[in-house]
């Protein structure tokens, strides 16, 4: 695989980094000060962080034209265009709330988890494999429905602590309605319960289609055991919030997503610290 060259990677991924970080400068600034231009200064900082970003994974799928976006930090900056985007819709949706002191933290997380993520082509996505392929899109996608419900829940119990205590008046904090919250967190979690179950699912095709010549994938590998306990609770919550009413309102949602994130950051880390199959197809195809 061709790679872009290190100092190409730093700058361009420091300025649309960069970009995220005066846009969360500016939602935090905002808390104390009535900045008239804190609108559209905002909207620029996002803007340009979103086509230098985009530029960016456009100049990755220029260099690997047969396998786009194949490696784990390609996954992890997909992951963060996609929710840096829904925090720009958001802020014109609702201009005045301050969604980004949530969204953009887990936007620059993610690029913080793209510079330690390997950069080595995933061999699951190497050449025509289409399985390989859809499977890393429905877990990217799976990736950002959990964090939408977990920040989206997070705001749910926040805003409800302070309703509940008399605090959301006249203080410069502004989140959505917690009717908003809480529709915004159901649908998040049976996304992400559909989504990670089908990129579950197009793995093991993945894994059936294999050729023999390619290193078997167990069952035990550690991220195929952390993203199955991921998938059963996400089913088993979706189950129960489905088959018991009161738990489809309220704080008990929220709960659920922020459960859901707690496995996220356990499946993800596992992905980043253990040496996993999933890293060393590649390795062994480059040095049989």
């Amino acid at each position: 695989m061709e790679n872009l060259k290190p100092m190409d990677l730093g700058v361009n991924m420091l300025c649309f980094t960069a970009s995220y970080a005066i846009a969360l400068v500016l939602e935090f600034l905002s808390l104390w000060a009535h900045l008239r231009w804190r609108r559209l200064a905002l909207l620029a900082a996002t803007s340009a962080g979103l086509v230098a970003h985009t530029w960016f994974l456009g100049q990755r799928v220029a260099l690997t034209p047969r396998a786009p976006l194949a490696t784990h930090q390609d996954w992890y900056l997909l992951a963060a265009w996609l929710l840096a985007l829904i925090y720009l819709a958001a802020k014109l949706y609702y201009p005045k709330s301050s969604m980004g002191l949530f969204l953009l933290p887990a936007v620059l997380g993610l690029i913080a988890g793209a510079q330690a993520a390997s950069n080595t082509q995933l061999a699951t996505f190497q050449g025509p494999r289409l399985w390989g392929r859809v499977h890393g899109m429905f877990l990217m996608l799976g990736t950002v429905a959990v964090l939408l419900g977990f920040l989206a829940g997070l705001m749910y119990l926040i805003q409800s602590y302070r309703l509940k205590h008399k605090r959301a008046t006249g203080t410069a904090l502004r989140l959505p309605s917690l009717e908003w919250l809480e529709r915004v967190n159901s649908r998040a979690l049976a996304a992400a319960t559909l989504l990670v179950g089908g990129g579950f699912f197009t793995g093991v095709m993945s894994r059936l289609v294999q050729s023999n010549q390619e290193p078997f994938i167990p069952w035990t590998d550690p991220v195929v055991m952390s993203l199955s306990a991921m998938l059963i609770w996400l089913v088993v919550a979706e189950v129960f919030r489905l088959i018991y009413p009161p738990a489809r309102r309220g704080r008990k949602v929220a709960y659920q997503t922020v459960a859901a994130f707690a496995f996220l950051v356990f499946v993800l880390a596992v992905i980043l610290l253990q040496d996993s199959l999933h890293l060393t197809r590649a390795v062994t195809e480059i040095m049989p």
